[in-house]
């Protein structure tokens, strides 16, 4: 037998194996690259966090600008990390379902913050109405449940 010849099936077989082996490496990378994603921006969410409730606090006390810097802070950070979830595929069922929850969860907060950070520059340094404090409290709820649910699905 030419040399040649019994080298195609050879090369084919290894051809064949890196395709099939190919998808599986990428396809957990997927998930693994939305997991490294959500760490990445978890530092500036929890930042953002610590200085929307230092901006409640000084609130009620009249202190105005500095809640609605950090609502606008935390709304920008929420919608850049909704924005590269939305471009990055999963690979798995799960990870599928994580990422619309995730990103669903995530534009439910920032609707949140978004409203009551124009809520409070309405109010002029007077309090928010009680009832759009509580549908701001309930969209976020409902944001964060959807959050921690894809988060629990992509083992987070």
């Amino acid at each position: 037998m030419p040399r040649g010849v019994r080298r195609f099936p050879l090369l084919s077989g290894v051809a064949l194996c890196a395709i099939l082996a190919g998808p599986i490496a990428v396809a957990q990378a997927s998930d693994n690259s939305l997991r490294a994603t959500l760490d990445s921006y978890g530092p500036k969410i929890v930042k953002d966090e610590k200085a929307v409730k230092k901006g409640l606090k000084g609130y009620p006390a009249g202190k105005v600008r500095p809640l609605t810097r950090a609502l606008k802070h935390e709304v920008g950070d929420l919608h850049t990390l909704k924005s590269k979830l939305a471009h990055e595929s999963a690979s798995t069922t799960a990870g599928a379902k994580a990422r619309t929850d995730i990103i669903k969860g995530l534009g439910l907060i920032a609707s949140a913050y978004g409203t009551l950070r124009k809520d409070v520059l309405a109010a002029n340094g007077g309090p928010v109405p009680a009832a759009k404090v509580k549908a701001a409290v309930k969209t976020d709820e409902k944001g964060r449940k959807k959050y921690l649910a894809g988060l629990n699905l992509l083992g987070g």
